[in-house]
């Protein structure tokens, strides 16, 4: 019987706080997350946030100076001017000095788990979090205010400078005032949406689905544009090159898509399940699997190389100034760093 990858994934978290938390060691082999600047990559690494300089991997700092096992970290860091945004499974949204990795300041507010990784728009700080409501802050650290939903938020917002898109579990996809927090409207796509949405030059809102959908909105009242069934279920956002998106299901396959109607044009079937997003890299376009490798295409969805890497890559690929960023789960390295070609940099 195939197991339902929804529980699979949530069996893996929850193993990995178990894990996490019988070890005083740094480094763990939980599903994590990365983000990064022209001169630094953060990643979260389960008890700690790291600092390392793009160009070699050596550590800069590592958050906080003294790992304890009530605090783990899974989402990915979020840089806002000189503070990086660290959110933890205690509860915890941490300011964290950029350039040295010590606490500005913490915000104790809410009751669950950040499992997404903050949104900064406007030096205001967006925070889902798994207790239903989203945060929003000012880069002080101070509640501005507090959006309420019904069920868990697990994916990053994205925003246009006036209205913040939110994917929930619930089913829905909420549109908020960025000033206030205030509901603009919201739209139920029929099944949990884990993955964040991606917002087009457009204003075109696209999202996936646990339901094996992706779905096109209109960002003025949720209303739906199209709806494409794919071969799997969507666990992350797509990404998008010209007039096509490009998304991965946990069926293996890398969809091409039409953004205009949504048509597929293309399925490539990597016999491997893809739950993060992939990542535009120029003219091309990488997707990681569970099996290890990264699946580097062009356009038109030709193979341009394979590398094979260690252990199951489920987290979201970051492309950041020639630099491909891919965290490894359980295999020998935590972080590998490939250039545009797919060749190996360094790692972690």
């Amino acid at each position: 019987m195939k197991i339902n990858r929804f529980y699979l994934v949530i069996t893996i978290l929850l193993l990995g706080i178990l894990l996490s938390s019988c070890t005083s060691a740094t480094a763990t082999n939980s599903w994590t997350g990365v983000s990064a600047n022209d001169s630094t990559v953060f990643f979260a690494n389960g008890q700690t946030v790291l600092a390392l300089h793009a160009d070699s991997g050596a550590v800069i700092w590592t958050y906080p100076d003294k790992p304890a096992a009530s605090r783990l970290f899974y989402a990915a860091p979020a840089v806002a001017g000189d503070l990086v945004i660290v959110g933890d499974y205690s509860g915890v949204l941490s300011g964290v000095g950029i350039r040295d990795g010590k606490d500005q300041w913490q915000f104790t507010g809410a009751k669950g788990r950040y499992i997404g990784s903050p949104l900064v728009v406007n030096n205001t700080i967006i925070a889902p979090n798994v207790d239903a409501n989203v945060y929003a802050l000012d880069l002080t650290g101070k509640l501005l205010w507090t959006f309420k939903g019904s069920h868990a938020f697990w994916a990053t917002p994205v925003s246009d400078g006036t209205t913040v898109y939110i994917p929930s579990l619930d089913h829905s996809l909420y549109a908020v005032s960025l000033a206030n927090g205030q509901l603009k409207w919201k739209v139920d796509l029929g099944a949990p949406l884990v993955g964040s949405a991606l917002l087009a030059a457009d204003g075109t809102i696209y999202v996936g689905t646990l339901s094996s959908t992706l779905v096109a909105l209109n960002p003025v009242d949720g209303s739906v544009k199209w709806t494409q069934t794919l071969p799997g279920r969507v666990w992350s956002a797509p990404v998008a090159l010209d007039d096509r998106l490009y998304v991965g299901d946990d069926s293996g396959k890398i969809n091409l898509i039409k953004a205009a109607d949504g048509s597929i044009i293309k399925s490539i079937d990597l016999q491997s399940g893809i739950l993060g997003n992939g990542a535009v890299m120029n003219n091309n376009i990488a997707f990681a699997d569970e099996k290890s490798d990264v699946i580097i295409i062009d356009k038109d969805g030709s193979r341009i190389s394979t590398p094979s890497l260690t252990g199951k890559l489920y987290s979201n690929l970051v492309f950041s100034n020639g630099h491909l960023y891919v965290l490894s789960t359980k295999g020998s390295k935590t972080l590998y760093t490939l250039d545009a070609n797919g060749t190996q940099i360094w790692n972690y």
